[in-house]
């Protein structure tokens, strides 16, 4: 065992290689067989090809976490491989490094131009070589798993707290507001299996928030079977209907659930101002929307029907563009000492009132 071997930090340096997925790329079979060797000690598991063409195959077919490839070699060189790996999703960010016979500036230019992550000459010292791997493979596992909480927040967090906008202080917005949940949905959850009633009610509003977010808006918070969503910007009313066609076509069509075929949703619309802010304390905290024109929305979602939406005047009046609507009705809504006008708002290119 060499010196290097011997050292406690690239031991455990070894250790962390243990499963690791390498791609060894050489025209030369005896260099790779070096290679694999000595990374087969780790417990590294080594593909092999012979030249960039074949590397750039077995990279995108198999998702290795390093590739070590050669520079000089028959049918495609390794820069010119490596220039097709950086323009891939799946490969731009795979650690490289490149071994070449050849130890000048010139070459470690080159090799560094193209997308190189590191530059070894050959003939190599194996030690180095496995610390420099088990150094690059350390940090691409890590820079994954920032990826991974970065995915999970986006999943758990809002997008105005993921913009910063969350600064503690209190802003009134005028905006438009959807609301939708399941008719029925009490009596379904006392007969049904919970858990398969949990995964169809996460379905549904993933699906739903997938339609909000292409729309335009982002989804403030999941109640139960109930989604708010919160429209800004441009002809925001008239995306949020978009938006709410849109989850009435899927939900028409869906057939995935067997006690929600279809699935039941209803759908409230409004706009107008209210209050977006923190809301809690140091234990929990939650970014928010709150005010009459949330409360507005969610009752008119309680007037709409299953696979229907209701929109207020207010949302009426910014119509743009195909989106029609029926004749208007006039209902009691809790909380409004009059009468509110409302529309329910019908398919693109129907026969309404738009």
């Amino acid at each position: 065992m060499s010196t290097l071997d011997q050292n406690p930090d690239l031991l455990a340096r070894y250790a962390e290689l243990h499963g690791a997925r390498i791609l060894v790329v050489d025209g030369n079979q005896s260099i790779r067989v070096v290679v694999r060797r000595y990374l087969q000690k780790c417990g590294v598991i080594i593909t092999e090809a012979s030249n960039g063409e074949e590397a750039v195959a077995i990279a995108l077919r198999e998702d290795p976490e390093l590739i070590l490839m050669d520079v000089d070699m028959p049918v495609m060189d390794g820069l010119t491989a490596c220039r097709l790996l950086r323009a891939q999703d799946a490969t731009r960010f795979t650690p490289l490094i490149f071994l070449t016979g050849r130890d000048d500036e010139e070459r470690h230019i080159q090799a560094l131009s193209v997308g190189g992550d590191d530059f070894m000459a050959k003939p190599f010292t194996p030690p180095v070589l496995v610390a420099r791997i088990a150094n690059l493979v350390h940090r691409h596992r890590a820079e994954k798993e920032v990826q991974r909480l970065l995915r999970l927040v986006r999943q758990y967090v809002s997008q105005p707290v993921r913009e910063g906008k969350a600064t503690g202080e209190i802003e009134t917005v005028e905006a438009t507001i959807l609301f939708s949940d399941l008719r029925g949905f009490t009596a379904t959850s006392l007969h049904e299996d919970p858990t398969m009633v949990f995964r169809a009610i996460s379905a549904v509003l993933a699906k739903q928030t997938e339609m909000v977010v292409r729309h335009g808006g982002y989804v403030d918070k999941f109640s139960g079977d109930g989604m708010l969503a919160v429209f800004e910007g441009a002809n925001n009313a008239a995306e949020a209907c978009r938006a709410a066609q849109e989850i009435v076509r899927w939900a028409s069509c869906f057939e995935g659930i067997s006690f929600w075929n279809p699935p039941p949703i209803g759908i409230g619309i409004h706009h107008g101002t209210f209050l977006r802010g923190d809301l809690g304390g140091e234990a929990q905290r939650e970014y928010t929307v709150i005010g009459g024109t949330v409360n507005i929305a969610a009752r008119l979602c309680g007037v709409a029907k299953a696979l229907e939406v209701i929109i207020s005047d207010a949302v009426r009046e910014r119509f743009i563009g195909d989106l029609r609507c029926g004749a208007p009705e006039f209902v009691n809504l809790k909380g409004l000492s009059d009468e509110a006008r409302i529309y329910r708002l019908v398919g693109e290119g129907a026969a309404g009132n738009g």
